[in-house]
């Protein structure tokens, strides 16, 4: 009877403590930022081009939005803040991947990119690079990231104003 009591004490600590583990909430931790800020102007500084700066009220519309994607486990982008705010996604396996990775897979966009006036700046039809042109575009400034976990999968939502991706501009 002790031995059964114990081992339910223990399935009730067990099961509570890995639920809340499951369900993170990730934007003002300082390495949080300095590694998502650091990876954002690696790809900024191979182009010579101003490091951006951390915006805590980017930020925080970032955290809005990614609870809600956490809570739908899907992405999709924010319609409310087109033209107001850029918007780079990123979701995956819940605890799978470093933050570097995440700002990375955006990143890696750049394999598929050419210089040229948005839209037209991917060297094939069908080519994702949206999301490393926002990285990478001239007059943004401003980054605020939040990452938000439903315990299945991890949502990164980062913020840029002001917003790149301008059609019928270049992006740097």
């Amino acid at each position: 009877m002790r031995f059964n009591l114990l081992a339910a004490a223990f399935m009730i600590s067990f099961t509570f403590h890995g639920h809340a583990q499951d369900r993170k909430v990730v934007y003002k931790d300082p390495d949080f930022i300095s590694a998502v800020l650091k990876q954002h102007n690696t790809y900024r500084s191979a182009l010579q081009l101003p490091a951006l700066t951390w915006s805590p009220a980017l930020a925080q519309d970032a955290l809005a939005w990614g609870k809600h994607l956490a809570s739908i486990d899907k992405g999709e982008h924010d319609q409310s803040v087109r033209g107001k705010e850029g918007e780079n996604l990123w979701w995956g396996t819940a605890g799978a991947f470093s933050y570097p990775d995440m700002v990375s897979m955006w990143g890696n966009e750049q394999k598929d990119f050419k210089y040229g006036i948005y839209p037209d700046v991917a060297k094939s039809r069908g080519a994702a690079v949206g999301h490393y042109t926002q990285l990478v575009w001239k007059t943004t400034t401003y980054v605020g990231c939040a990452l938000v976990s439903n315990g299945n999968n991890d949502y990164l939502v980062c913020r840029y104003s002001p917003p790149g991706n301008e059609y019928g501009k270049a992006p740097y």
